[in-house]
């Protein structure tokens, strides 16, 4: 999957609960939440509710790749906690138990055994101490995971195996306690305020005691002086003042000590390996015949222990029937205060999974004294409150959990599923079980049959299964080499099994293709070589055997190729090496051995750091062949003149030379259009939306399935099948594209006359010769035909050339229009979409194959997706009206069970939730609300799974978290937009199919007009019923769920909203925005205060000047292109089809060899789901992170900082969107604090410093931040206007727009595009938006800016400038789109500045159109106001100004007059037929004059105009003088008479 994904998680857990062999646990202060560790690296949140001793496994944790060894509490905030937790690794995450997000990761060299949270002085937040396999104590902020200080030893320095914290009374410090596991004791005096950064702290006193390698070392609470240290096989009561041993006991035969705690100041309790605890009485000593109790302050308590004066064990805590434990349990004890006293609790995890809690009664001396009389000593014993586990919370369930395969009723007590394998091309998902059987399944179908209801479930060939059987025994893994690579056979399966076999299916015909049996152990891995082996080695696979050995087997031949099988160690990896023939084999030892791929031998063994050295180069060769294809379209953009490098190959015989040049300069020449740049980002374009992928927290678990909806694929599949029904016609009148538009403005502002092409053209047309000449001259030498095909390239190049030439306009833009279908339709095939037969799978192989089954088309599988994810999605229940609608309208399914939905986190980690919990406890659940014959007919258990989920989808769903709510919201809210937009579709599919065919039919025929009306009025209520879903999750939706008994709504988080105001794709983009608005008006002017508070302290204070250069540059800095966002060039349909197919197959991330595993194999899947590493919630930020990281780490002293600043950095993005959100929206009214204040100051300077700043590693070109910053900046131009400059403003966006009219479609496009084009279609909407705002400020800075070109442009020559690379050069059809867009929109502003809106008009259009054409035709709109008039024969431009001034432009010598006429403004202008006179006329005056411009002799001299007549009119009715549209106008009957016009009719005549 993508990177910038928004995934929704859903997990199908089957019937089996998952094995948690518990490390650790940990109840929370709160005694609300218990946490367990597992060693599979799984943690688990249940949920104990104390009054009802009742425990739920709510979600487990899913990112640690070892043994989760500690849980620590991490803080609160929000009102939600934290907790840390450390693995054998040295992993460490902060997790929100309250949905399980990871909050924070670190990866360190440091491996923590144990970590106490503690609250010192005089600090708001807790601090979390931890020891390990290191000489020292390190203290974390559990919030950021930084190291604050440490706490180190001089004398004999060790590990520290346990630690404590106290604070002594009338004490303003604490006191750190340590055990070395050499059994030295470090005592250190810690306070916050005098800890310095990265200097350790020194203990201040050191014992040696008689405890090594102590597990636990605690502090009494009631008596500090009281110590007990606690090893394998003792424990030991200290005096703190000394540490001097009081007393000692040793373990009990067969157990092993594992930690204690005290109950009292003499009692303790003390836990074993064998999962029992024991409960003692400390000695008393005699002095004079008289008790004295274990109080260390007294005298007597030091006196010589009597003998017998042994501590008193009374009682045994343990479960009432004891097992066998493979592992020792982990244990925790707490104790509770209440006002009654104070409640003790015992927990215990164990290697079963099971949690056990006693809660310990106090025992008085009373009763202690009886038990001691008793003969035989009987001690108490002490039976769980609670046990509970996973296995029970399953088994309670009825009905159990769903499972993919549930709907084999046949089989009793079915097989387990022991790997998966989804196969996206063919929506299949190939499951193996532990029989040998392999069971195929369509995975939309069998998924909708477990989770919706529907009519599916009367179909009786519905999910049909296909069976596989040929293994004897379980499957372990599976492969399906195409989807790796294309250069497999389509059908092809290759399973591994316990019987050392491997087997090749045909999966169509469900036949054995061949099968293997070449290695002595069970297959556990399944793997393809990378595309730049051999072609032998292209046609292989490599499995992974338990008998340490590696075998590369060829499915082509059917031949062993490689056997492997020297390895004396487990194989940990396997690496390739295709330059050198190498294959290498990495074991768990550390060794590597060198295979020789083509002829099979053994070529070294490397060790240590070599093997390591040459992994690592492994590595790096393998990423450089993925991404090296990026290198030649970046290095193209910095080449000078094609000529000169043309002649350099000429001189130096480089026949590539020529060619390249040859071909660059003969593309400059045919201009855009042909020299066309895909503009859409393909990394989207082959993701299927639905990918499953197994789970198993264990090896020997059985496979439970987790679903990924990947959003932004599902509507880039949509909407690509919806604009493939489209003509280019179609999709320009749904304003889809604006080719016509933006064309239009390109030829007005670029030569008619196409005699400059036609030279240059000439010229390599010579160049051309030369090259053949030359070519003559080589092959007498050479025999290559490279040359050739140069040659044969530049005379097509050349005919098109001329054909163009000859074509004109028109051809031009019917090429135009076939270029955007071709586009198109190449995109549909990029998507996935595959023909319905196999006769061109492969080579023309495979004719006589059966047709692919229905369900493996395309479109109806990402028909059915959109149905799963809106029906799972939808708030079922709050509005009964929109749920009909929604049913027999739009095609949504009510669902049948609970869904257990996941989140994905902060570096790939993922929480699923459980089965067994629901959002609403059952005391708050509602009545049952169920039609009485429908819960007559069920049985009890299906009435109430029904009522819950009934409960789950309407309030429960949205209880949760803020997080959850803002993911799903962002889901449904786009694709139903995406829905709504694609012509009102729906997700019936016969109503679908039927939509499509109309549309079909509209191309070609017309449909009768009741048809037509009656598929516009269904198409009218479609579009409706989406439009009021939309609205619900949208607007209502916190309402419905209060008005419904949620006593808690989870509203969405706008930070995560925030980072999506620019998303990738343009629906989710749209779906944030809404959301995000809508959340700020919902939380009133209180709540945005409170908002402005928390975020403005990010706000960074941008002081510096920008470079000077900073807005011509800005466009031509592009960073190096990302391999997920290729970036491609063309000259036709078929080559940029293409060239986008092998950009996405260059993809590291597709090609990766030995990481293409088996996607279940017993080797990759042994702890379970491994976390994607790309898969984040905050979006963009994980790719900003990574770039920005690359800049510091060379100023940073350690890792952690430099995380520290990314995360700061981020905070601070985050901030400039969400701020600048707040005062684009809200910003005008006073009391939001963005007045004339130091807000909207600080928040204009962020925003304008991410648009004007150069690019660099830290800030790219093209970022969602900077189309942020440009949006806002346009959203919100009068709130920013007072702190901006302006120009410098305008000429960034224009930079960014300079090629508007190749790259950016409209913003209602949805499909994604490069990085490029978003930023070119961002920049032109907010100059839009701007140009609406303000249009006397935009007009004003663009006149401005005119002349400053304009008087550069006349010392060009001299300052020895290229004014063509200058911005208003490049930008003139944006201008020029502008300026229309204003005349149109903003008619009074455009009179009150027409001299400067004239100007840039004259600047954007090209002189030569104006040489045969009148100003009226070339660009009408202007023409529309009665100011301005143009004469064809003098070629002169009158202008009337507001100020009474007249604005001659004589366009043959590029000047301009200004002519005092009127002492009020100018309301009418027109010339004379001939062009000797110019009438004008001001309706404010009411005058009219005549002007006649002569000039000297024979042309010579300066031309003057003069007034020869003036007139007085009529005066004109206020009425009039009000309405620009009714103003009166000049019309010329003759040469010398003008008829002044008024708008009821009247005419005046007038003679000059």
């Amino acid at each position: 999957m993508g990177s910038l994904n928004l995934v929704v998680p859903l997990v199908m857990w089957g019937r089996e609960a998952p094995t948690h062999d518990i490390s650790c646990i940990l109840l929370t202060p709160d005694v609300r939440s218990v946490l367990t560790g597992s060693r599979d690296g799984q943690i688990c949140v249940w949920d104990f509710d104390p009054p009802n001793l009742k425990l739920t496994p709510r979600c487990l944790l899913v990112g640690h790749t070892a043994s989760v060894t500690c849980l620590a509490q991490g803080g609160k905030g929000n009102g939600t906690s934290f907790v840390v937790s450390s693995s054998e690794n040295g992993e460490m995450c902060v997790w929100d138990i309250r949905d399980g997000t990871c909050v924070e990761m670190l990866r360190s060299a440091n491996v923590h055994s144990s970590m106490r949270a503690y609250q010192m002085l005089d600090v708001s937040d807790v601090r979390l101490f931890c020891c390990g396999n290191y000489p020292e104590i390190l203290i974390y902020d559990p919030q950021t995971l930084d190291i604050l200080f440490s706490l180190a030893a001089r004398i004999q320095p060790d590990w520290i195996s346990a630690l404590h914290i106290l604070r002594p009374p009338r004490r303003n410090d604490e006191v750190v306690l340590g055990v070395t596991t050499g059994g030295w004791v470090k005592v250190w005096t810690v306070s916050e305020r005098e800890v310095r950064p990265k200097e350790p702290i020194f203990e201040h006193e050191s014992k040696m005691i008689h405890s090594l390698n102590a597990l636990g070392l605690v502090c009494c609470t009631y008596n500090q002086r009281t110590v007990l240290t606690v090893s394998q096989d003792d424990w030991q009561i200290y005096d703190a003042g000394d540490f001097s041993q009081l007393c000692r006991v040793g373990a009990r035969t067969g157990e092993r000590w594992m930690g204690g705690d005290f109950l009292t100041a003499d009692r303790v309790i003390v836990w074993t390996d064998l999962g029992r605890a024991y409960i003692y009485k400390l000695p008393t000593k005699c002095l004079r015949g008289k008790a004295v109790s274990c109080i260390v302050e007294s005298r007597a308590f030091h006196n010589k222990q009597v003998e017998g004066d042994n501590p008193i064990m009374y009682g045994i805590v343990r479960p009432q029937s004891e097992e066998q434990l493979v592992n020792a349990p982990s244990w925790q004890f707490m104790t509770i205060p209440l006002e009654s006293g104070a409640e003790k609790l015992l927990l215990r995890g164990d290697c079963e999974g099971q949690i056990m809690l006693w809660r310990l009664a106090d025992v008085s001396d009373n009763q202690l004294h009886q038990i001691n009389q008793v003969r035989p000593f009987q001690p108490l014993l002490f039976p769980p409150t609670i046990s509970h586990s996973m296995v029970k919370a399953w088994n309670a369930m009825t009905p159990p959990p769903i499972g993919v395969l549930d709907q084999l009723e046949g089989e009793r007590g079915p097989p387990r599923i022991t790997a998966s394998l989804f196969l996206p091309l063919q929506g299949r998902l190939a499951c193996g079980r532990e029989d040998g059987s392999i069971i195929l399944v369509p995975a939309t179908e069998a998924i909708m049959l477990h989770l919706l209801h529907g009519k599916h479930h009367h179909y009786h060939n519905w999910a049909q299964p296909m069976v596989l059987r040929g293994h004897q025994g379980r499957v372990n893994c599976l492969l399906y080499p195409h989807g790796e690579s294309s250069r497999y056979d389509l059908a092809h399966l290759v399973s591994g099994g316990i019987d050392f076999s491997i087997n090749v299916w045909d999966m169509y015909t469900g036949n054995l293709v061949h099968r293997f049996v070449v290695q002595a152990g069970q297959v556990l891995q399944l793997l393809v070589p990378p595309p730049t082996c051999t072609l032998r080695i292209q046609n292989c696979i490599c499995s992974v055997s338990e008998d340490h050995s590696v075998a590369l087997l060829s499915l082509k031949e059917c031949k062993l190729v490689l056997l492997a099988s020297k390895h004396l160690y487990p194989v940990a990896s396997v690496k390739w090496r295709p330059d050198h023939d190498f294959l290498l084999v990495a074991t768990q030892d550390g060794s590597v051995y060198v295979w020789q791929m083509e002829t099979g031998h053994l070529d070294r063994v490397l060790q240590g750091v070599t093997a390591e050295e040459v992994l690592g180069a492994c590595d790096e060769h393998m990423a450089g062949h993925g991404g090296g294809g990026g290198g030649g379209a970046g290095s193209e953009t910095g080449l000078a003149n094609p000529a000169v490098h043309l002649f350099r190959g000429l001189r130096h015989r480089n026949l590539a030379a020529i060619r390249h040049a040859a071909q660059r300069g003969i593309q400059q020449v045919l201009g855009e259009q042909n020299n066309h740049q895909d503009i859409h980002d393909s990394s989207k374009m082959r993701t299927c939306p639905l990918m499953i992928q197994g789970l198993r927290t264990n090896k020997q678990d059985a496979n439970s399935h987790v679903l990924f909806f990947d959003i932004e694929a599902l509507i880039v599949q949509l909407l690509s099948d919806e604009y493939t029904l489209m003509s280019p016609g179609t999709l320009e009148a749904n304003e889809l594209i604006m080719s016509s538009q933006y064309q239009r403005m390109n030829d007005l502002t670029h030569p008619a006359s196409p005699e400059a092409a036609k030279k240059i053209a000439e010229f390599f047309g010579k160049v051309k010769d030369k090259a053949g000449e030359m070519e003559k001259k080589m092959k007498e030498k050479d025999k290559h035909d490279l040359l050739g095909r140069a040659k044969d390239k530049a005379v097509h190049m050349e005919k098109r050339l001329k054909e163009r030439d000859q074509q004109g306009l028109l051809s031009r833009v019917k090429e135009s229009a076939e270029s955007v279908q071709n586009m198109i339709q190449n995109k549909v095939e990029q998507s996935g979409f595959r023909p319905t037969s196999l006769s061109g799978a492969k080579d023309g192989e495979g004719g006589g194959r059966v047709q692919l089954p229905r369900h493996l088309d395309v479109t109806a599988q990402t028909l059915q997706i959109g149905q799963m994810v809106m029906s799972l999605l939808h708030s079922w229940g709050l509005d009964p009206s929109l749920d009909n609608i929604c049913e027999h309208t739009l095609g949504l399914l009510k669902p049948r069970v609970p869904v257990s939905y996941g989140l994905i986190s902060k570096s790939g980690y993922m929480s699923l939730f459980m089965p067994t919990w629901h959002p609403v406890k059952d005391s708050d659940m509602p009545p049952i609300n169920l039609p009485p014959d429908l819960a007559a007919e069920l049985p009890p258990e299906m009435v109430t799974l029904e009522h819950r989920t009934q409960v789950f989808t309407g309030r429960g769903h949205w209880e949760v978290s803020p997080a959850l709510t803002t993911h799903h919201l962002l889901a449904l809210v786009s694709v139903a937009n995406t829905l709504q937009d694609m012509n009102a579709a729906t997700l019936i599919p016969e109503q679908e199919r039927r939509r499509k065919n109309h549309i079909q039919s509209s191309k070609t025929s017309t449909s009768s007009g009741q048809q037509e009306d009656e598929f516009v009025r269904q198409q009218s209520v479609i579009k409706q019923g989406w439009s009021t879903l939309t609205a619900l999750h949208t607007v209502l939706l916190p309402d419905c769920v209060v008005a419904a008994g949620a006593p808690h709504y989870q509203p969405p988080m706008v930070e995560i909203l925030a980072r999506r105001w620019q998303d990738r794709c343009q629906e989710v983009r749209e779906a944030a925005q809404a959301l995000l608005k809508t959340e700020l008006n919902r939380m009133g002017p209180e709540g945005r205060q409170k908002l402005i508070e928390a975020w403005s302290p990010h706000l960074p204070s941008h002081t510096e000047p920008l470079p000077a250069n900073t807005t011509t540059q800005i466009h031509h800095h592009e960073p190096p292109p990302r391999p997920d966002h290729p970036k491609v060039s063309a000259t036709s349909a078929n080559s940029t089809a293409n060239a986008t197919t092998n950009g996405t197959a260059g993809n590291p991330g597709t090609s990766g060899g030995a990481g293409g595993g088996s996607g279940g194999g017993a080797g990759g899947m042994e702890r379970g789901i491994e976390a994607h590493p790309h898969l984040d919630e905050d979006h963009y930020d994980e790719e900003m992170d990574d770039m920005y990281r690359t800049s510091v780490v060379a100023a940073c002293d350690t890792r952690r900082e430099m995380v520290a600043q990314s995360e700061s950095r981020r905070k601070q993005d985050t901030a400039i969107i969400l701020l600048g959100v707040i005062g684009a929206y809200h910003g005008q009214d006073s009391a939001e604090g963005f007045g004339l204040g130091n807000l909207a100051m600080m928040t204009s300077k962020a925003l304008a410093y991410r648009v004007l700043a150069p690019p660099s590693p830290k800030l790219p070109a093209h970022i969602p931040l900077r189309r942020a910053a440009i949006d806002l900046i346009g959203r919100g131009f009068p709130v920013w206007e007072p702190y901006l400059d302006v120009a410098k403003i305008l000429l960034a966006l224009l930079d960014y727009c300079a090629d508007t009219d190749r790259l950016a479609p409209s913003m209602k496009y949805g499909l994604p595009l490069i990085p490029e084009a978003d930023s070119c279609r961002t920049a032109s909407n907010a100059l839009t938006l701007i140009a609406e705002a303000r249009p006397p400020a935009f007009i004003t800075t663009m006149a401005r800016e005119v002349a400053r070109f304009n008087a550069l442009q006349q010392n060009a020559q001299s300052l020895q400038l290229n004014i063509h690379t200058n911005v208003l050069y490049r930008a003139k059809t944006e201008i020029l789109r502008v300026m229309e867009y204003l005349i149109v929109h903003k008619r009074s502003h455009i009179m009150d500045l027409m001299v400067e809106v004239m100007d840039i008009v004259l600047h954007c259009l090209d002189p030569g159109h104006l040489k045969s054409r009148g100003l009226s035709e070339v660009f009408p709109s202007i023409c529309s106001f009665p100011q301005v008039s143009h004469c064809p024969h003098t070629r002169r431009i009158a202008t009337g100004a507001k100020s009474g001034t007249i604005a001659m432009y004589e366009l043959r010598l590029n000047k301009c007059q200004m002519i005092p006429a009127h002492g009020a403004p100018v309301t009418a202008l027109s010339f004379s037929p001939d062009g000797k006179y110019l009438a004008s006329y001001s309706m404010a005056e009411n005058k009219l004059s005549f002007w006649q411009t002569s000039s000297g002799m024979f042309g010579l001299g300066a031309s003057q105009t003069k007034c020869t007549k003036t007139f007085s009119t009529v005066p004109v009715p206020d009425i009039v003088r009000l309405n620009p549209q009714r103003l009166p106008k000049l019309v010329w009957v003759s040469n010398k008479s003008v008829i002044h016009m008024m708008a009821d009719g009247t005419e005046h005549r007038f003679n000059a």
